[in-house]
């Protein structure tokens, strides 16, 4: 299978070939092109590119353009899917906030990583990592459940809050409750560094996405961030073993 379509590249002419090579290292243009203008500019008659054309499969140079505008729009479609990949959508102090916090993990006594709803299962995923790596660490996603009972008073405890929106009430009305108490950290992991849940944070790291519901109660808001920066932890932890 040809970049462009359905052809030997060897059965191809000289000049059919140079008429490809540009065709190929100059994809973009195609939909504003003439067929004179491609003509013009690979050094050939526009009968030749006409010619090539139709050995690539296209009945006319409007199909040629049409399967090349398809192409490009799938390219920006899935480059879309990656986009939450890119560096821009997390902060520059990011790697310097998760070495803060993996050092905070460490010498804490016992890990509790809270959250409701998707951001729950993110905690139970976040548990079970870290205690692969031997931290003491437990989830707690359920409501009902009393914190105070896994906070012991002799011992150092770090509570990693995930969230969304950083201002579900249930949430931070248990926050409220413990976040004086000697020997508790709060730590948490949101995309709104101006939250309440991040202003009672001892430290907060933040990152960008597009909150996405349906049906008014449908969360869809993508968890990578979250995972990239529970990964990102485990591995500064994973060097200090």
């Amino acid at each position: 299978m040809a970049f462009l379509g359905k052809v030997d590249f060897k059965k191809l002419t000289e000049t059919e070939k140079s008429i490809y090579n540009y065709l190929r290292d100059n994809f973009e243009k195609i939909p504003y092109m003439h067929v004179r203008d491609i003509a013009l500019e690979a050094h050939a008659g526009s009968s030749s590119v006409m010619r090539l054309i139709r050995k690539l499969g296209y009945d006319s140079y409007y199909n040629f353009q049409e399967f090349v505008e398809n192409q490009q729009m799938k390219s920006t479609a899935d480059s879309d899917m990656f986009r939450l990949l890119s560096a821009s959508h997390y902060p520059t102090e990011l790697i310097g906030k998760c070495r803060q916090l993996s050092e905070m993990m460490i010498k804490a006594d016992s890990i509790i990583f809270f959250g409701l709803g998707a951001s729950g299962n993110i905690c139970r995923y976040a548990t079970r990592r870290f205690a692969t790596l031997n931290l003491n660490a437990s989830a707690l996603t359920d409501m009902t459940y009393p914190l105070d009972s896994r906070l012991i008073e002799s011992q150092d405890s770090l509570i990693i809050v995930f969230s969304i929106s950083g201002e579900t009430g249930e949430l931070l009305e248990v926050l409220q409750h413990v976040k004086n108490k000697d020997k508790v950290l709060i730590a948490s992991v949101t995309p709104h560094d101006e939250s309440t849940l991040a202003r009672i944070s001892n430290i907060s790291i933040n990152y960008k996405v597009e909150e996405r519901r349906i049906n008014l109660y449908g969360d869809l808001t993508s968890q990578i961030p979250a995972i990239f920066i529970i990964e990102v932890l485990s591995e500064m932890i994973l060097e200090e073993k």
